[in-house]
């Protein structure tokens, strides 16, 4: 009973020790696409005493390039629907293939898969999600706000984003709390550009409290809904004037309209009298 245990586990590390000669040892796929330019597949393995048969790259479960060395030409291209594989290079040990991602937002998933000579015929396969979006490469850009605001004033601020795929979706926080949307607040779209790409901006009515002072913190969020989520933002800090401040405002102005209207009247007085002095004598 003990032999035959014995030659089931020795069996066990031998089929082991062969399934383990050959290994993708790396698989790099960009975790985002940018549908304006081609993305870089590339598939690293090891073949140790095993003979590389092909490498076959796929999409979900499409087929979009394939690499054997035995045969002429040994590279396939495969193009499908939504997808153009521009071409690929392949060595004894690595497989790179360049694909031009489609101009909608999408998540896809792709494979190398590795196969060695018969009569094994082993194979081994790795897979990465690619998602297509355009990331923003700028934050979004807040207008329409003053620096100072008076208790009870009300303004209409304007938050625009970058051109992105898909497009970005707005939000505004004040002072770090969630703004929700009026019913005439949604979300607007430009038109599409190459590529797919488009603005958005979505307006907020910022209302200021009577009793308000101090500063306001207002936040525009641009955020791309993939996974995972892209988010830029822009920041803009509001000065609220008291009460008592505008006050002290006014009197100082009157207090110097007061100087101003009373050398005024010196002024006149004393040219005046000048007048005077020359049309007596």
């Amino acid at each position: 009973m003990m032999e035959i245990i014995k030659m089931k586990f020795s069996a066990l590390i031998a089929l082991c020790a062969i399934t383990s000669a050959y290994d993708i040892t790396q698989l790099k796929v960009p975790l985002y696409a940018d549908p304006r330019r081609a993305a870089e597949l590339s598939c690293h393995f090891q073949m140790d005493d095993e003979k590389l048969h092909s490498v076959k790259w796929y999409r979900d479960m499409n087929e979009i390039f394939r690499y054997n060395p035995s045969q002429k030409p040994p590279i396939r291209l495969f193009n499908i629907t939504d997808i153009m594989v521009q071409g690929g290079k392949c060595e004894v040990d690595s497989c790179m293939v360049r694909v031009m991602p489609p101009p909608i937002a999408t998540r896809a998933a792709y494979t190398c898969e590795v196969s060695t000579e018969g009569p094994k015929f082993f194979i081994a396969r790795k897979t990465k999600h690619m998602t297509v979006v355009a990331i923003p490469e700028m934050d979004p850009v807040i207008i329409g706000a003053p620096k100072v605001l008076k208790p009870g004033e009300q303004i209409f601020l304007n938050c625009t984003s970058d051109y992105s795929l898909p497009p970005s979706d707005i939000n505004w926080y004040i002072d770090d709390e969630f703004q929700k949307p009026e019913a005439w607040q949604r979300t607007e779209q430009s038109a599409p550009q190459p590529g797919g790409l488009r603005r958005s901006w979505r307006v907020l009515r910022l209302r200021v409290p009577p009793t308000a002072s101090g500063t306001i913190r207002v936040r525009c969020e641009a955020i791309l809904l993939v996974e995972p989520p892209v988010v830029r933002d822009a920041n803009i800090i509001i000065t609220i004037h008291s009460r008592t401040q505008p006050s002290k405002y006014v009197s100082n102005s009157v207090g110097t309209n007061k100087y101003l209207n009373e050398v005024l009247l010196l002024t006149i007085i004393w040219t005046i009298k000048h007048i005077l002095r020359f049309v007596l004598i």
